[in-house]
């Protein structure tokens, strides 16, 4: 699929359709091709280097997606970042992007050394720019098409480079899952993590209305499923925590969303509970449930969850691998497993990221050529295979989780906790409810005695300057001291029981 190439097949053939919907505005397909080409030509008037990642930060707005699409119309990735980011951590992307420029959609007063292009001259550009770009500039298959930084067990994000032929070949196989037909899409996930590739860009190609959803909705259930009842969402694209949250409310069903006829499901674990739910709610509903991280572009496996599956016990499956991508499982000294025996699961296929930018020692670590020199990904997910090729997913074997559908190095947390002064030591831990994450639990070595209330939110305001809100402990626990290995380690083990739940 050449994704470029359909979405100007859609803005000729249907300009007025709408592609995008904000609270704030809409924008069509005709209008997303004309916006993007101008923007576009001027990106390839400025003195930028060959491919050079542009960073786009904002919300859910038009100008978000005219960025995105004119960066790669010029030859050049995009970089989203969203307004939840701390701005710490926009320092550290925009630093290791090291662009010239940025474009803001909304105000962005915290970078010094790169030039801002700022809403009101993004509009001046769109308005003034008399050319539309020579689209012969734009990305190749092997082009980096974007970048999703995600959590660094270091403290510092990594960036995943996606290439155009990773996102189109992906695009290949996400298009069946609605069997290629066009409808509204619920955009729910920041453009800053990659569950949004499947919505948007799955809605792209099938010539859909993407229907997002800001942050300040989900502060009202009523409200946001009112928005939803709006929309007539067909395909409801989120992770199951973010389903957990609308089905608090009883106006989430099928009486009241009368055209939601399709729940697609990643970024974590889908428990029984929830899809029974779900079941309960949307009984004509297709529930499908998919796998895989960031590093092989959104997802790579995918099943429709059946009411035999929901009978059989508490883990669920997470699909087949899609044509292109093969999945085993290995031991820990890396030979192959048979079918059905648990290990690290290995992707490996068509839509695997070319690697980590500009960090080098996390590809290698990552990332290497199989004996059937496909490229492929240790995932540090435990699981296995079973003969029919079912995939299993059972849990993290590393410091890693998946929170919310985001994922998250505990390392991360864990090193910012310990650069704050008076902590000494710090570990974090996930807590389990109904066989799924439900918070964080921080517990800190102190070189004082400060356990106050006071104490517990200077941490948490300390940790939102640096980090995401979803990344902040709910609960800090101070200790004297952590129980040790033999080689001076923190014994996790023994600290984990004092967590509700295991991790596994």
């Amino acid at each position: 699929m050449d994704i470029i190439r359909e979405i100007s097949i859609h803005a000729k053939e249907n300009p007025s359709r709408i592609a995008f919907h904000f609270r704030s505005g809409s924008i069509t397909y005709g209008e997303l091709w004309e916006k993007s080409g101008r923007l576009a030509a001027w990106i390839s008037k400025q003195s930028l280097a060959k491919g050079q990642p542009i960073p786009v930060y904002g919300h859910k707005n038009i100008y978000m997606w005219t960025a995105f699409i004119a960066c790669v119309r010029a030859g050049h990735a995009y970089v989203p970042m969203d307004t939840n980011m701390p701005a710490e951590r926009i320092r550290d992307i925009a630093c290791t992007v090291n662009s010239p420029l940025i474009f803001a959609t909304e105000p962005l007063n915290i970078l010094d050394t790169t030039e801002v292009i700022d809403l009101l001259r993004i509009k001046d550009i769109l308005q003034n720019e008399p050319a539309l770009v020579n689209d012969t500039l734009r990305n190749k298959k092997n082009d980096t098409h974007y970048i999703i930084f995600t959590s660094g067990s270091t403290g510092k994000p990594k960036g995943v480079m996606i290439t155009t032929g990773s996102l189109e070949n992906y695009l290949d196989w996400s298009v069946t899952l609605i069997n290629r037909k066009a409808g509204v899409f619920l955009n729910q996930a920041p453009f800053s993590f990659d569950l949004s590739v499947m919505d948007t860009y799955t809605g792209l190609a099938t010539g859909s209305t993407i229907w997002s959803v800001d942050h300040d909705l989900l502060r009202d259930m009523k409200m946001l499923i009112n928005y939803m009842k709006e929309g007539k969402i067909n395909y409801f694209v989120s992770t199951p925590s973010f389903a957990d949250l609308c089905l608090s409310s009883d106006l989430f069903c099928e009486s009241t969303l009368e055209e939601l006829n399709t729940f697609l499901f990643c970024g974590e674990t889908l428990t029984v509970p929830t899809a029974r739910k779900l079941r309960e709610r949307f009984p004509e509903a297709r529930i499908i449930n998919t796998y895989g991280p960031t590093e092989t572009t959104v997802c790579v496996t995918s099943t429709e969850i059946t009411d035999k599956m929901l009978s059989e016990g508490q883990n669920l499956p997470v699909g087949k691998a899609k044509p292109g991508t093969y999945i085993y499982a290995v031991a820990e000294n890396e030979e192959r497993l048979p079918a059905g025996v648990e290990g690290e699961l290995i992707i490996a296929g068509n839509t695997t990221a070319a690697g980590y930018y500009k960090n080098d020692t996390q590809t290698l670590k990552r990332f290497f050529t199989n004996s059937e020199r496909l490229k492929s990904y240790r995932t540090g997910d435990f699981g296995y295979v079973n003969e029919d090729g079912m995939v299993y997913y059972k849990c993290r074997m590393d410091n890693q989780i998946k929170f919310h559908g985001y994922r998250i190095e505990l390392g991360d947390i864990e090193n910012n906790l310990q650069a704050l002064n008076g902590i000494s030591n710090a570990a974090v831990f996930p807590e389990l409810k109904d066989g799924a994450i439900h918070s964080l639990a921080a517990y800190i070595v102190q070189n004082n005695d400060d356990t106050s209330y006071a104490r517990r939110k200077f941490i948490r305001d300390e940790l939102r300057k640096k980090l995401p809100s979803y990344m902040v402990p709910k609960k800090i626990n101070f200790m004297s001291e952590f129980p040790m290995t033999l080689n001076g380690k923190i014994d996790r083990k023994r600290l984990k029981e004092t967590v509700n739940a295991a991790v596994c």
